[in-house]
């Protein structure tokens, strides 16, 4: 019988990545870099107006320009299909009307990008423009200009249907999720005190340093796409139905990604590159940028009211939350990203009555889809940042009322859910501990606490994975997951270098490529290290079963005890055979290979309230020292300090850098970011206009905590992480603020003007 090695030698420690040295050193090769003979090149017009009808689209003067291949227009859709992630309102260029400033109405390809861009300014497009609604509150206004005027069909999305509620049909809503537990309206009878409060938070952009990028090439019936995609088995589903093809005649193939963030999820601009070399009848590459990502993809801009019951003795007795999501003028992943925001809005603590209701808002926006946190960001900065208004005028320690209402390990969140899987208390008290929470501040300066727990993994993942070991024991990976720059990939083939007791070396990981990679469901929710992880490790022990079982072959049996050591077996008396010359006396030859396969699947469940149970929980703490500048309102981060928790951190690094940039993240929503409307248009996508974090903008002090417990179900009990970092964040520092100088701000971004403003304020009414 085969023991484990005693002592975990790859996991736990810090290999240099396997994709490190091509990325510092430019030689790594992302979309824009694929050449392929006679390529053409796309661009797109977009349109000028946020809501019109298209009347007419000229284009016989840009068609008569040199270099000029093929322009499409609505008239060269017919049979193609709509696209979306959950519904299906989207086609690839305007048909009837343009929906948002932005929107694709026509495309060129060229024999150049400069040819390209001059046919566009020769196509003459007459619009009826119409009245359109470009928030939240126009949108639900009575006798609102209708986004949609057909309501578009239900949808699927990782296993789960969504659908248009029939009572907000012929209305801007297009999903509603509701939630409840107990008798909301005793509960908050039974409370001594009642708090309602509203927040706001801002459009934000992805800005992944590569902008949406493909590459496509359509020859007959078979298409092939190189693409910047964190979603390739989707993608390859959406643009298999878009032109009516069975799977196999979509090939996608992934090179490296530089940035996702959910900001390449599902289907952007991948289905017009292929209709594009469908028309030219030569590959073209259609290349965004970064304005043109703006207009492409964002973060829900959203409103929260919550309202909760306390009672006498300090807990949580009843919440009411009212979630409103705009998902601009295409659903996008807005019905899922507003059914986890309105699920996740109760937060980690222990309410017994509870009514939630979320709903997706179509406007004249740039579509909204999924983003890092998917959700979570806008209700933790809403419910934390309750948390420290009701301690305040209760009384309490903002500490001691977390501490008195967060749910043990092993409490449920919801009936049909995962028990929660850490201690909460743990983490928070670490974070106070570590910013010197009982310390006295200086004028003007002040700490704030969080503590944020989402459901990680995805609602509803299946994933495969294969384990290739030549004849010569060198190993392939095969694995579906996209290296975004998280590090997956040299995590996973930590994974199999434990398993297989081979230094990393050994290992390297194929191009992903649909034709030839198993299947995995999207990289996702921070699901790859379990999910993904889970997959290449049962992959992995698959191999070592076969393995096992030729070397008995070939040894009669005498396996008792026998271990896998720096890439041999070893019998328990002390025989040895490599891998090596276990395949090769297989083959009889220096020939052959040995696979082995592993899979992932949840487990879907009527009791959940998703429908399925979450794979783990994603908990993070967050505490924040700030200084406010009474002058100009500017917050300076003094120290910020992150507590994670991963189960098993299988790369530490990796661990503290994926938090590190999460908190960054986290920074430029809180208070810098905001992408900015005004009748219609977008008055800032661009990175002179739109304010990114910079260095400057660190915390002076910066702190990572990683807990590692072994209280995950990925690998050697690891958890998924990079998301929750992200949470703490902005009620942290929203609370620290109003600790130093007796503000609350309830919009984002915290900026130094609304910070201003909030003071002058404060200092007039107590005139």
């Amino acid at each position: 019988m085969m023991k484990e090695s005693e002592a975990l030698k790859i996991i736990g420690r810090a290999p240099v990545r396997l994709d490190g040295e091509e990325k510092v050193t430019g030689k790594a090769l992302y979309t824009v870099d694929v050449e392929l003979p006679g390529m053409a090149h796309g661009k797109v017009l977009r349109s000028p107006f946020p809501h019109a009808r298209v009347i007419e689209i000229d284009v016989h003067k840009a068609a008569r320009l040199p270099g000029v291949i093929t322009i499409i227009t609505r008239e060269d859709l017919s049979g193609l299909g709509f696209f979306g992630a959950t519904y299906k309102d989207q086609s690839v260029v305007a048909i009837d009307k343009v929906r948002y400033v932005g929107d694709p109405v026509a495309a060129i390809a060229a024999e150049d990008e400069s040819t390209a861009a001059e046919a566009l300014e020769l196509i003459r497009v007459e619009y009826d423009e119409l009245p359109s609604v470009t928030n939240i509150d126009e949108a639900l206004a009575p006798g609102a200009p209708l986004v949609h005027e057909v309501s578009s069909t239900g949808g699927e999305m990782h296993g789960y249907h969504y659908e248009i509620p029939d009572e907000f049909r012929g209305t801007n809503v297009c999903y509603h999720f509701g939630y409840s537990r107990g008798d909301v309206n005793a509960g908050f009878k039974k409370a001594a005190h009642v708090f309602e409060d509203t927040f706001t938070f801002p459009r934000v952009q992805h800005y992944s340093m590569e902008a949406h990028a493909t590459v496509a090439q359509v020859k007959g019936d078979r298409i092939t796409l190189w693409v910047g995609t964190q979603d390739p088995f989707a993608l390859q589903e959406h643009v298999a139905e878009i032109f009516h093809v069975p799977l196999n005649k979509v090939r996608v193939i992934v090179p490296y990604v530089g940035g996702g963030y959910g900001g390449k999820l599902s289907v952007k601009a991948e289905p017009l590159a292929a209709v594009l070399s469908w028309r030219a009848r030569r590959p073209v590459r259609l290349a965004l940028s970064i304005e043109e990502s703006f207009k492409t993809v964002t973060r829900h801009p959203a409103r929260y009211r919550v309202k909760t019951g306390v009672s006498r003795d300090g807990r949580l007795v009843a919440r009411e939350c009212g979630i409103q999501m705009d998902t601009g003028g295409y659903a996008d992943a807005g019905p899922r990203v507003t059914q986890k925001a309105g699920y996740r809005a109760v937060g980690p603590y222990r309410i017994p009555h509870v009514k939630t209701d979320a709903y997706t808002i179509y406007t004249n926006t740039v579509p909204a889809g999924a983003f890092r946190g998917f959700g979570t960001l806008q209700v933790t900065w809403a419910y934390e940042s309750q948390m420290d208004i009701m301690a305040h005028r209760l009384g309490i320690d903002p500490l001691e009322f977390r501490l008195k209402n967060l749910l043990k390990k092993g409490e449920l969140y919801t009936a049909g859910d995962t028990p929660v899987d850490c201690d909460l208390k743990e983490g928070l008290i670490r974070a106070a501990q570590a910013i010197g929470w009982n310390e006295k501040s200086k004028p003007n300066r002040g700490k704030g606490l969080s503590c944020c727990m989402k459901d990680g993994g995805g609602t509803y993942k299946v994933a495969s994975a294969a384990v290739k070991m030549n004849f010569d024991g060198s190993i392939v990976l095969l694995t579906g997951t996209v290296e975004v720059g998280q590090g997956a990939l040299t995590a996973l083939s930590q994974v199999v270098a434990e398993e297989l007791a081979l230094t990393l070396d050994r290992i390297t990981v194929a191009q992903l490529d649909t034709d030839v990679t198993p299947f995995d469901c999207s990289t996702n929710a921070s699901s790859s290290m379990v999910v993904m992880g889970l997959a290449v490790q049962r992959a992995a022990q698959d191999l070592k079963r076969q393995l096992l079982r030729e070397a008995g072959r070939l040894w009669n049996g005498g396996l008792d005890h026998a271990v896998f050591q720096d890439g041999k077996i070893v019998s328990g008396d002390g025989r040895a055979i490599s891998y090596e010359e276990v395949i090769t006396r297989r083959f009889e030859a220096r020939a052959g290979e040995m696979i082995g396969r592993g899979t992932y699947k949840d487990k879907k469940s009527k009791k959940a309230v998703l429908g399925s149970p979450t794979t783990f929980w994603e908990t993070s703490w967050g505490a924040a020292e700030v200084e406010v500048d009474l002058e100009t309102g500017e917050i300076k981060l003094h120290k910020y300090v992150s507590v994670a928790d991963v189960g098993k951190a299988i790369h530490p690094v990796q661990c503290v850098g994926q938090d590190e940039g999460a908190v960054m993240f986290a920074v430029g929503h809180s208070l810098l970011e905001e992408m900015v409307y005004k009748d219609g248009q977008l008055l800032n996508p661009n990175l002179v206009d739109y304010r990114l974090p910079y260095f400057d903008d660190q915390p002076v002090e910066f702190e990572t905590i990683l807990l590692e417990n072994q209280n995950g179900p990925g690998p050697f009990g690891s958890k998924g992480m990079g998301e929750g970092g992200l949470l703490p964040v902005a009620p942290a520092i929203g609370n620290a603020v109003y600790n130093a100088v007796g503000v609350r701000l309830y919009d984002l971004p915290m900026t130094p003007e609304r910070v201003w403003r909030a003071l002058r304020f404060q200092k007039d009414r107590g005139k």
